[in-house]
């Protein structure tokens, strides 16, 4: 089974501060471009802030189970 890919935004306040997600969004984009349009629009909104774009790596495992 292929792995998944999905992209989320991190932000912080500044330099040194703890990288966070917005507080009650979990919003993930399976696309990398549309993620990237997201990530221009929250640099505008919030100039002051820094934010990267992080990826998310899922790969599933699928296997016979022991029947004891």
């Amino acid at each position: 089974m292929p792995n998944t890919t999905s992209y989320f935004i991190q932000s912080r306040p500044a330099p040194g501060q703890p990288w966070q997600r917005a507080t009650g969004v979990h919003v993930t984009w399976e696309s990398k471009p549309k993620a990237l349009q997201r990530l221009a629009a929250r640099r505008e909104m919030q100039p002051n802030w820094e934010h990267r774009l992080m990826e998310r790596i899922t790969t599933v495992t699928e296997r016979p189970a022991t029947e004891k």
